[in-house]
């Protein structure tokens, strides 16, 4: 079994504090017991403590919050349980905590509204702060966010233990209720909305007041509102797919469905890759991919110009085809090792061929984990990792590894064929750090996951760096070991622990972030799950889950969720749900709290690579089987093919997952080996459960293809196999043998 992640924990002099807290309070010392509980929150802010649950989690299952955050709910707890110890607190904290509002409501200013949740949440502002964030992240249209801070202003009846509510509002239930009621309306949850107002109505069936721009009866407005939006134009699909997963929060929904009705528009040779000397894979079938053709290449779609990264002949290149013809736009190469004597020039690499055949894996032996290219495009700037694609060497190295055996940071311009951004490439420090994988951005700001490596223990952190990275070049006289580090605004460490490999052979991963409505959340594949404020990278929550044993022996134990690695979290109204490689479960949290929603029981969907998002009540997610799983209980609704288990060992399915599928439009489109299967989004109800709604098949032997990496962009579908890009359009002339049959 790998052991439990480690954090950091509150040390014993600050917990002492707290104990003490609850000595003064039995002993009505208010002063004093306020006192204690606020010097845990200026000594100890961002370490952090064990949230005492409502009911008991599975076993392995742990959340926690920074002291600051357990302090404030410790201080909330005060209106309950020594309201005298409330009111002095607040007669410290109350002018300080009505400027920061004041100012705040005025300015629209979300930085003075968040300091008077962060730091002073039971203060008599704590309500109309929350209630002033919500309404701007409703405006944005971040409807998830807004819903928890509503639901932060009304506290739980009968709740005994600790929670992030207000203790004692005075603004009106109804107001907020209504509110939230609002939320799903404007969401487009139309199911939830019903059930919310139905419940509203029977509650406060005379409560009036003014909500979107309307004033009167609450419930008949809200209800004339529901009404509407069955007539309001669905959210405009977006044209491109600019990462994995189609968008930052890996919950995309291409716009449109498409068919391969010939063969291809073009292909384009992409550079074979094998995992011979992998580690995971070694004596087992990989899931839902070949080792020897890895499908690692995860194309992205921009304006017409599809981006992809390769690595071959010594060289990382960031590649540009015209999404119509395929032809190379532009190309972008670094060298991902010093010239070697001998070793043609940069000019004459050309000359070698075409690239066929990947080298990233050249020069180690056996190794955990493979190579995997993506990209994130954010606005007219793509961002990838480059260079070498290992993240943890070898405790039993003999040299020290070069800048060049480490991963960097590739920043473009897209308006500029390519141009570098200033700045990039982007370098860690000193050999003990990497780059995890590809950043995610917004329009001044870079996230990444970086690994720290001491003696083969690994620590996880997320950066922020500023855009862009600084306005200096590289200076005169620079070695080829100098190191442009960036301008970092920010790094937080989530936690550590120990990878399969325990630093005896070199790893190479790949952890992707997810960045929505202003928080990042990582599922670091160490033991822990955590959400970081893109603003200052304070530590929202991190939450623990139970790690499985790597090559237990045990012929029972289905252990293909190690070959996860491309698994960022997914994330889907309310609810962030996650897959980590080093545990046999899915689970899903509430993004705004960390709070367990449900977790699959261990094993069960364990072969599941790919979270393909949301629709409805479904989660949709593949490996060598295709599921769907209720999201709201985690419950398996559809399981296709069937599952066959033969003895002791776990059968192969017929027909089995090759890749990574997608969504598009109302279908999902699923690639095996000899063809791409379409499916309804929603599976079909039945009097034993739910059966899959089959569409169509589309074969791609005929076409010159096998199973591989989905995108569904600019009306065409592309799919990356581990040998060559293709993409198929409607527009695609029939084949000779179509032809044939319609004469």
């Amino acid at each position: 079994m790998l052991s439990p992640a480690d954090v950091d924990l509150l040390d014993s002099a600050a917990a002492t504090h707290l104990e003490s807290a609850k000595k003064f309070l039995a002993e009505r010392q208010w002063e004093e017991a306020v006192d204690a509980i606020r010097r845990v929150m200026e000594a100890d802010a961002g370490r952090l403590v064990k949230v005492p649950e409502v009911r008991p989690l599975p076993e392995g299952f742990e959340r926690l919050i920074p002291a600051r955050e357990f302090c404030q709910w410790r201080l909330s707890a005060l209106a309950t349980e020594a309201p005298e110890a409330l009111a002095h607190y607040r007669k410290l904290v109350d002018p300080l905590a009505e400027k920061w509002l004041t100012e705040g409501t005025a300015k629209r200013d979300e930085k003075l509204l968040k300091q008077v949740i962060q730091q002073a949440l039971a203060s008599s502002s704590g309500d109309e702060a929350l209630l002033r964030l919500a309404d701007i992240s409703q405006e944005r249209g971040e409807f998830a966010m807004s819903r928890y801070l509503l639901e932060r202003i009304l506290p739980t009846a009968g709740t005994k233990t600790l929670t992030g509510a207000y203790p004692d509002t005075d603004l009106p239930a109804a107001e907020i209720r209504a509110r939230l009621v609002l939320v799903s309306i404007l969401e487009g949850s139309s199911e939830r909305a019903a059930q919310e107002l139905a419940q509203f109505r029977e509650q406060f069936p005379a409560a009036t007041g003014r909500l979107a721009g309307k004033s009167g009866n609450l419930a008949d407005t809200l209800t004339a509102l529901l009404a509407q939006s069955s007539s309001w134009p669905a959210p405009k699909s977006a044209g491109d797919w600019p990462t994995l997963g189609g968008n930052q929060a890996r919950s995309g929904i291409a716009g449109g469905d498409v068919d391969i009705a010939g063969q291809p528009l073009w292909t384009f040779a992409l550079p074979r890759l094998h995992s011979d000397r992998e580690w995971i894979g070694a004596g087992r079938l990989r899931i839902a991919e070949d080792m020897k053709s890895l499908l690692s290449y995860h194309p992205a779609v921009y304006r017409s110009q599809v981006l992809l990264r390769l690595d071959a002949r010594g060289n990382s290149y960031i590649t540009s085809l015209s999404a119509q013809t395929g032809e190379v736009v532009w190309q972008v190469e670094e060298s991902r090792h010093p010239p070697l004597q001998g070793e043609p020039a940069k000019d004459d690499q050309g000359a070698k061929g075409p690239l066929e055949v990947s080298d990233a894996h050249d020069g180690l032996k056996r190794h955990l984990g493979v190579a995997r290219y993506t990209v994130t495009i954010q606005g007219h700037n793509l961002f990838t990792r480059i260079v070498s694609p290992v993240t943890g060497h070898s405790i039993h190295r003999r040299d020290e590894p070069t800048l060049k055996d480490q991963g960097w940071i590739m920043g473009l311009d897209l308006r500029t064929q390519g141009k570098p951004l200033d700045g990039f490439p982007l370098q860690p420090e000193t050999t003990s750090w990497s780059f995890e994988g590809t950043p995610v951005a917004d329009e001044s700001h870079l996230y990444v996951a970086m690994r720290r490596t001491e003696q083969g223990r690994c620590q996880m952190h997320i950066a922020c760096f500023d855009l862009p990275t600084t306005p200096l070049g590289v200076p005169a006289g620079a070695d080829e070991n100098y190191r442009n580090t960036g301008r970092l605004k920010w790094r937080t460490k989530l936690c550590s622990g120990t990878t399969p490999g325990a630093g005896d052979i070199d790893e190479i991963s790949h952890v992707l972030l997810s960045l929505d409505s202003g928080m990042i959340y990582c599922n670091t594949n160490l033991g822990a799950v955590a959400a970081v404020s893109a603003d200052d990278g304070r530590i929202a929550w991190v939450v623990k889950y139970p790690r499985a044993a790597f090559r237990s022996g045990d012929p029972d134990k289905n252990e293909g969720h190690f070959f996860r690695d491309l698994n960022p979290c997914l994330i889907a109204g309310d609810l962030m749900v996650v897959a980590p490689s080093d545990c046999d479960r899915i689970f899903a949290l509430r993004r705004g709290s960390g709070q367990l929603a449900w977790t699959t029981a261990p094993g069960v969907a364990a072969d599941v690579q790919h979270l393909l998002g949301c629709r409805g009540n479904s989660l949709i997610c593949s490996g060598d089987y295709l599921y769907w799983l209720d999201m709201q209980t985690g419950a398996v609704q559809v399981q296709y093919p069937a599952a066959v288990v033969g003895g002791p060992m776990f059968a192969s399915p017929s027909p089995r997952g090759l890749g990574r599928g997608i969504l598009a439009g109302d279908h999902v489109y699923w690639p095996t080996r000899e063809n791409v299967l379409v499916f309804h989004q929603t599976p079909r109800k039945t009097d034993g459960g739910y059966a899959p709604q089959g569409i169509k098949e589309m074969p791609l032997f005929p076409r010159g293809a096998v199973g591989g990496n989905l995108v569904v962009a600019e009306g065409k579908l592309f799919l990356a196999t581990g040998e060559k890009l293709l993409a198929f359009g409607e527009m695609n002339p029939p084949t000779k043998a179509a032809v044939d049959k319609e004469e």
